[in-house]
């Protein structure tokens, strides 16, 4: 088997171009096959190289690997030799309608109710018409057999038909001499070997014509799977809808980690339950296409965070050991394992290192304050550890006649400045005394502790 993943670098990967990767990398991993990264940059005006950097560096940060990758624009002569070959059997033919003429025809077609295609005027050109188009530059489509049914069993949508009458003969080259999508992408599927086109829905039309290309070409037609697209806010996911949020390169600045976006994706859409994975060797084993459905699929920030949690929440101090010392951040074992519970991404352990190690701001309720003084006074006069706090807790609650609640919310408020986070017995060792003594005295005196 041999999949591809085949980006056009005209803007950074979201969400969407994600699955289409990340399941074409994993349907090839789950049969010992191979996966291609193709570059589709015929486009040169719209393509950019830092998409390409951009694409690479995401695929590599998600971890899907490839076995080799090119750029359509190294390819140009092979189209070309290709191209002439069938414009030499009479498959190819030029054409000379401007766009704005092409526009009116199809405008005309819709208004008769008819289905807008090509009607090969420029195949049945008098010499007068030819004469007229003198100086044109022409643009070239490849002529179908509009007497067949074009029909494939797609893995996902199942047995899908279609009446090539009813499909335009596709522009494969335009009049400043590049390529459209179609063309390029057959020739490319069947000089490495593609077994597999994995691909969105929004595809199918040009699956059909495809096909047609790949038998013109006397090639083996690929199995198809066409998945239902990603939708974002209610509308579908491209380069221009909520790309913003839903780029993978603003995910990882956000502190979504790579296998939370993998755990999330690969199931979307399936039968299997979305569960946060530590690592890809469950997905790829687990992988079936059977699995997957035509129903439409909707991408949850909310959700993918919610993955995001449990996997930061069981990572070992050995897998963020690294990425501490890379960030400039002190976090030894002891304090990863303590506050690891209460962060959503690795970056939040800055904001538990800034709460032990910064000044702080606290608003303590005018019925608290008394009580935060006497809890102050009963504070030992030694060096905090887990134990001595724990002792000072219960005396409180003791001396207080306080619930628990009513005992420890003032008091991490005070210290710490939230009111959620670590067990206070663990986590004031790491302020210090002196630090939670100047803490308690500002709360009891009803201002900030700063």
């Amino acid at each position: 088997m041999i999949t591809r993943f085949a980006p056009s670098p005209t803007g950074y990967m979201h969400v969407g171009n994600a699955r289409t990767a990340l399941i074409c990398w994993l349907y090839a991993r789950s049969k010992s096959g191979k996966f291609l990264l193709r570059i589709d940059d015929t486009d040169a005006s719209r393509s950019e190289h830092k998409y390409i950097e951009g694409i690479k560096q995401d695929l590599d940060w998600l971890a899907l690997d490839w076995d080799s990758c090119f750029q359509q624009s190294t390819r140009l002569e092979r189209y070309q030799e290709v191209f002439d070959l069938l414009l030499d059997q009479g498959v190819i033919y030029p054409c000379y309608e401007t766009q704005e003429e092409l526009d009116m025809k199809r405008s005309m077609m819709l208004k008769m109710g008819l289905p807008p295609i090509y009607d090969r005027s420029a195949l049945k050109m008098t010499e007068q018409e030819m004469q007229a188009c003198s100086g044109r530059l022409p643009y070239f489509r490849l002529k179908i057999d509009q007497s067949r049914e074009i029909t494939w069993e797609d893995e996902v949508r199942g047995r899908v038909s279609f009446q090539a009458k009813n499909i335009s003969d596709p522009i494969i080259k335009r009049t400043d001499g590049t390529y459209t999508y179609m063309f390029p992408s057959v020739v490319d599927d069947i000089d490495f070997a593609i077994t597999h086109i994995i691909r969105g829905e929004d595809h199918v039309s040009n699956t059909a014509t495809q096909i047609c290309i790949f038998d013109i070409l006397k090639a083996k037609v690929p199995v198809f799977v066409h998945l239902p697209l990603v939708h974002f806010r209610d509308a579908k996911i491209s380069k221009r809808v909520g790309s913003d949020d839903i780029e993978i390169r603003h995910l990882r600045d956000i502190g979504m980690e790579p296998m939370a976006i993998k755990s999330y994706l690969a199931r979307m859409g399936t039968s299997l339950p979305v569960e946060p994975q530590e690592n890809h060797d469950v997905l790829v084993e687990s992988f079936d296409i059977r699995t997957f459905n035509q129903a439409p699929i909707k991408f949850s920030l909310d959700d993918i965070s919610r993955l995001n949690s449990r996997i930061v929440q069981c990572l070992s101090f050995d897998k963020v050991k690294d990425r501490f010392v890379q960030q400039g951040l002190e976090c030894t074992e002891e304090f990863w394992y303590l506050i690891r519970d209460n962060v959503n991404t690795v970056e939040d352990v800055r904001e538990w290192i800034n709460i032990c190690n910064s000044q702080i701001t606290t608003a303590i309720d005018d019925k608290d304050r008394t009580f935060i003084s006497e809890a102050k006074a009963l504070l030992p006069d030694t060096e905090l550890d887990e134990e001595v706090c724990k002792a000072w807790l219960q005396r409180i609650k003791e001396t207080s006649n306080r619930s628990t609640r009513d005992v420890l919310l003032p008091l991490r408020l005070a210290t710490t400045g939230v009111t959620t986070g670590p067990g206070l017995a663990q986590l004031l060792p790491f302020i210090g005394r002196a630090e939670v003594v100047r803490r308690l005295e500002c709360a009891s005196k009803g201002h900030n502790a700063n």
